[in-house]
């Protein structure tokens, strides 16, 4: 029987609308962050879910605890679900990386963000060699159940690529995950997906939704 997996990305955080790249700093999420993932909770709160798994980062398992609480429910980390460690450009924004580091590593990284590896960090293949087994075993797990699992930005949009069967080295520039977005994969086996929704902010109730894009 075929495994649903809602899988989500963490609400905003002050990083992000900075622009930063924080992927190992382990940070809370914003004000709006917590709204986001309390939108989320409302939205599925009739939602049958038979587990609830999170990053072990703490804006996913903030997130995933507003739905986890609405359903009674425990959510379980899943550590190889975290973000991508940007390594020494960990909390720096892309000005700050040019002046530090030099055009030509933004340049690497634009040009090969899959491959592209800053020192003491990891590529988006590493990222993909530690979550995607990860992912595969839950779903293996809770075959013919439906789960919540809440992860992050970059690490969404390299399993979605890898189980729809989509370049992963294009996974920046085909691929958006808006704070708190849902996405719907069905998973006749532990190694391929079905993509039944995308990206979907559409339970942004109280957020000022002008300020995120595609919300309808």
């Amino acid at each position: 029987m075929a495994t649903r997996v809602l899988l989500v990305r963490h609400g905003d955080t002050q990083a992000s609308k900075d622009g930063r790249f924080t992927g190992a700093t382990d940070i809370p999420l914003s004000k709006e962050g917590r709204i986001h993932g309390s939108e989320l909770a409302v939205r599925l709160a009739r939602y049958p879910l038979d587990a609830i798994y999170a990053s072990s980062m703490q804006r996913a398992r903030e997130t995933a605890g507003f739905t986890a609480r609405v359903h009674g429910m425990e959510v379980t980390p899943v550590p190889e679900l975290r973000e991508m460690n940007h390594g020494v450009w960990d909390g720096k924004d892309r000005e700050e990386i040019l002046q530090q580091y030099g055009q030509a590593q933004i340049d690497e990284y634009d040009r090969d963000p899959f491959h592209f590896r800053p020192e003491n960090g990891e590529s988006g293949e590493d990222v993909l060699k530690r979550a995607a087994p990860a992912l595969s075993q839950l779903v293996k797990k809770h075959a013919g159940q439906t789960i919540l699992v809440v992860a992050h930005k970059t690490t969404n949009r390299l399993l979605i690529c890898k189980f729809v069967g989509l370049d992963p080295q294009q996974y920046r520039d085909k691929l958006a995950q808006r704070p708190a977005c849902l996405n719907v994969l069905l998973f006749p086996n532990e190694n391929e997906a079905q993509l039944l929704l995308l990206n979907d902010i559409g339970h942004y109730a109280t957020s000022d939704s002008s300020l995120y894009e595609y919300v309808v």
